[in-house]
């Protein structure tokens, strides 16, 4: 699987609108688009991510914030989860987590980070019409 910067790299590393965290935050705070200018210059995807650094993006229960909209939107779209996008990171968010992980080949620890990150499949949106393409 690719490292954080590799991923960064190969979805052209172009973020949109991303606040910087305050200390109170998660490391992982926003959410946002990820346009993937080398492979497809016509979609994107969101990934929760950190601005700037992808390595140190973690996700867990009981955290509230768009990174876990963004998190919970993927495990919808590309696992066919049937979650509540409202960025609530629950007992049912951290269970689709873990089935995921396990089938991915991760620690199945109900936790999102990089590893996590690196090997899961996401969505790819396209810009003109905002719908789901593929899941890769």
């Amino acid at each position: 699987m690719a490292t954080g910067a590799l991923l960064a790299g190969l979805l052209g590393g172009a973020l949109v609108g991303a606040p910087s965290a305050s200390a109170a935050d998660s490391p992982c705070s926003y959410g946002g688009y990820v346009y993937n200018k080398v492979t497809n210059p016509t979609s994107y995807k969101y990934i929760p991510y950190v601005t700037g650094d992808w390595s140190d993006c973690w996700l867990d229960r009981g955290m509230s914030n768009t990174a876990v909209r963004a998190l919970q939107k993927n495990l919808n779209s590309c696992y066919g989860y049937k979650l509540a996008t409202d960025g609530v990171f629950g007992a049912l968010t951290e269970s689709a987590l873990i089935s995921v992980q396990k089938k991915v080949g991760v620690a199945a620890d109900g936790e999102y980070g990089p590893k996590t990150r690196d090997a899961m499949s996401w969505a790819n949106y396209s810009v003109e019409t905002g719908a789901r393409i593929s899941c890769n």
